[in-house]
């Protein structure tokens, strides 16, 4: 017994030793590599993600530090779209830029900001965002020592401008039915969901299609047939899920006597239009004839004219006759 006690004791003070020692071995490794440590080459980024608008520009940001005076040379920067392929965007190696493996969707729509490098900051500048920007980027920067970080771009095209149309399709006593449709163009995929001024809601009585065009923009049209009395309201809503983001476009439904007023007043003073232009017509040809009729008179006289000077100039020297007196009398009295 007594010497099973010291084997025991003897195992638990090895034990203990080993595991002191252990502890001191990464003490002593913290200790020594705490200067190291201390030192880590880091990249941070202030903002994780950015969400810009289809067409606009963006420029997305890492920081990396800087101790003193920053030595070019001795830079790397590297961004990089990750995919399944992956796509590189822009690379700055040992202080100088290289496009030879830069992607064609890039080229000339990305600049770094070099001027801003002296401050620890990578600063990427993409002009004329698509919506095949959109995706997660890698920052990449070598300078005494290398690391990186992840961003994410998110590209988004508001439903802001709303088309409206709103038509009769059938009339009853009472309550008529329209046909109220309203379209827009946005992305990503919109839902459109509509109610009424009471809040019920008529979306699965709507009728939406989507169609996308060489943009990628979403162009979504959506039809209510309803019937309903005058002076009601419907609301017609994209709502953008992915982005939470919801624009409207609000209907009334108006007086159809109100309307079928505005259209007699239409027909009235397109009649009257009409009359008047006729009148004007017609006064404009009878001037017109008068005009003729006044210039062949003339004519006819200025031939009576005309004979006359003709029997002088031949040096007729008979008597005047009572004839010949009338017919210098008429010379006379038209000249």
């Amino acid at each position: 017994m007594q010497i099973e006690q010291k084997v025991l004791k003897t195992d638990t003070v090895e034990g203990s030793f080993c595991k002191m020692e252990n502890a001191l071995c990464i003490l002593c490794i913290f200790v020594s590599h705490w200067h190291f440590l201390n030192a880590l080459f880091t990249v941070e980024v202030p903002q994780p993600q950015y969400i810009v608008e289809y067409g606009s520009n963006v420029t997305m940001e890492c920081r990396f530090r800087v101790n003193g005076q920053l030595k070019l040379q001795d830079l790397s920067v590297i961004w990089e779209k990750k995919e399944e392929h992956t796509k590189e965007v822009y690379k700055l190696h040992k202080g100088k830029e290289n496009f030879n493996n830069q992607h064609s969707s890039y080229s000339g729509r990305v600049q770094l900001l070099k001027d801003k490098l002296q401050f620890g900051r990578s600063m990427l500048q993409v002009t004329s965002v698509k919506f095949t920007d959109a995706g997660t980027y890698l920052c990449l920067i070598g300078y005494e020592g290398a690391d990186y970080k992840m961003i994410t771009l998110q590209v988004k095209a508001p439903y802001r401008n709303i088309t409206k149309r709103t038509v009769i399709v059938q009339r009853t006593a009472g309550q008529n039915e329209w046909e109220l449709t309203c379209q827009s163009k946005g992305y990503p995929k919109a839902e459109v969901i509509w109610h009424n001024g009471e809040h019920q809601d008529f979306s699965d009585k709507a009728n939406t299609s989507y169609e996308t065009g060489t943009d990628q923009l979403y162009s979504v049209t959506s039809t209510l047939k309803t019937n309903t009395s005058i002076n009601e309201t419907f609301h017609c809503i994209f709502w953008n899920k992915e982005f939470k983001e919801n624009t409207s476009a609000i209907f009334i439904i108006p007086d159809d006597t109100v309307d079928s007023q505005r259209i007699n007043s239409r027909h009235y003073f397109a009649t009257a239009g009409a009359a008047l232009v006729l009148f004007g017509s017609s006064l404009l040809f009878m001037l017109w004839l008068e005009k003729i009729r006044t210039g062949r008179r003339t004519n006819n006289a200025a031939v009576k004219v005309i004979k006359l000077s003709t029997n002088e100039e031949e040096g007729d020297c008979r008597e005047i006759s009572p004839e010949n007196e009338e017919l210098e009398n008429v010379r006379i009295e038209v000249t």
